[in-house]
């Protein structure tokens, strides 16, 4: 039993080590992109969420991801992007001749994460939520949306049928050290505010973004 206990607690101590070789090789690697192209940045760390994800789960025993077009109870929560994540979504809106909610945009910069739920229900939603429940911008979606996966039925996702305790994730360590070393380095705002910035940013209004602003 003794010798069960000591293996188990090796194999803890092995995969800590793991993980954090893993976000101390992202930090150095995201701090020495710090000064490259923004969108160029963004587009790179996309790619690499998605390689992580797609190698993920080929693994076997990878439950099947039950997400789909139009599930979107997901998208009525706080979303925490990076600076460069946030001027791409405002180039792509530019490039395609599409104005956001900024009323909206506007309503929700004035909530955190602790606060996001006492909005009114239609302010919740993303901005980029489509009325047929899809995502608006998917091609250029920020990294945390990209790596939050549902294995289990989608209706448990609906926080007003209150079955939190019955969500299944497929849960990538690898894309979480990712993201993580983004946000430490690059910082992170609510989307609301971030885009709100870029989007001053790309028209020439205001102080430029500054892309390695401290967490709020």
């Amino acid at each position: 039993m003794a010798e069960a206990g000591d293996d188990r607690a090796a194999r803890r101590l092995q995969q800590m080590e793991y993980l954090r070789g893993l976000y101390e090789g992202h930090v150095a690697r995201f701090r020495a992109a710090a000064a490259d192209e923004p969108l160029a940045l963004a587009r790179a760390a996309h790619a690499g969420m998605d390689a992580l994800l797609a190698e993920h789960g080929r693994q076997p025993g990878a439950d099947a991801v039950r997400c789909r077009r139009g599930c979107s109870h997901c998208c009525h929560g706080p979303v925490e992007i990076w600076a460069q994540e946030a001027l791409l979504l405002a180039e792509h809106l530019r490039r395609g001749g599409r104005s956001p909610d900024l009323g909206k945009l506007e309503r929700q910069s004035g909530y955190s994460v602790e606060t996001w739920r006492e909005q009114p229900a239609a302010d919740q939603a993303c901005v980029f939520l489509g009325g047929d429940g899809a995502c608006t911008v998917y091609e250029v979606r920020p990294n945390t949306c990209r790596k939050l996966l549902v294995t289990s039925d989608p209706r448990h996702c609906d926080i007003s049928r209150g079955e939190y305790e019955r969500i299944e994730r497929r849960f990538c360590w690898e894309a979480e050290m990712m993201e993580s070393a983004a946000l430490e380095v690059f910082g992170l705002q609510l989307l609301p505010k971030a885009l709100l910035a870029a989007l001053r940013d790309e028209a020439g209004e205001g102080p430029p973004v500054d892309r390695a602003a401290p967490p709020r």
